[in-house]
Formats: structure tokens, C-alpha cells, sequence
């Protein structure tokens, strides 16, 4: 069996815990298209639903042991990988891109998925 994708279960993950496709997608910073074709390569990959939609919608039970895993998977990422001690080093990230795109798509979707402190 293949592996799935770590950003499909994320994709489930986040439509459980924010109650919808719609805020989902927010917080994943991708479509609400996106959010469902993520949950369909997930459930063709198992070959069963892993939602119940319903509003809000709720996992099945298979779908209850994959999120069970993935869980589990996310506390040992964190105790492998331990806590920075709270402090976020910033990213410096050099972009050449012309001003219309700037200003009317690259700026705004940042700013809705990150808080932007920009150098000029």
C-alpha cells in the first residue's frame, strides 16, 4: 500500500478541528477545492469514506484511528524534534517580483496565512 501524503492527512485533520471545509482551507491556506480533492486522495488511497459530511462534518471510524495516528505521529515529531524554547527566529526571504503582483496576489495571500514584516 502506498503511503499517504503528509498535507492529505493534514487536509483531515483540519476539517475535524476547525468544523468545515471552508475554515479548513483558511487555516491551511489553500482552497476549499483543494481541502476536498486532499480528503478524496486519502479515502481513494483507503479505499473508504474517512468523513461523514454532515455539518459539521465527522470522521468515520476509520477516519477516527487515521487521526488517532496521525496524533500520535505529531507528539513524537515534537519530542524528536523538541521545542525552540518558544523563540521564532524570523525568515528572511528575498523575492523579485514586479509591483502589480506584488501588491494585488503575493502580499495579501502572505498576509492571510503569515504575519509579514517587510524590509524595503
Amino acid at each position: 500500500m502506498k503511503r499517504p501524503d503528509y498535507r492529505t492527512l493534514q487536509a483531515l485533520d483540519a476539517v475535524i478541528r476547525e468544523r468545515g471545509f471552508e475554515r479548513a482551507a483558511q487555516k491551511l491556506c489553500i482552497t476549499q477545492s483543494a481541502v476536498s480533492q486532499r480528503i478524496k486522495q486519502l479515502e481513494n488511497l483507503f479505499g473508504q469514506p474517512l468523513l461523514v459530511r454532515t455539518v459539521p462534518p465527522r470522521p468515520t471510524e476509520q477516519g477516527q484511528k487515521l487521526l488517532a495516528l496521525l496524533h500520535q505521529v505529531e507528539l513524537l515529531e515534537e519530542e524528536w524534534l523538541g521545542n525552540d524554547n518558544g523563540v521564532d527566529t524570523p525568515l528572511l526571504l528575498s523575492l523579485a517580483v514586479n509591483a502589480d503582483s506584488l501588491a494585488t496576489w503575493l502580499l495579501p495571500a502572505l498576509n492571510r496565512c503569515w504575519p509579514i514584516l517587510l524590509y524595503v
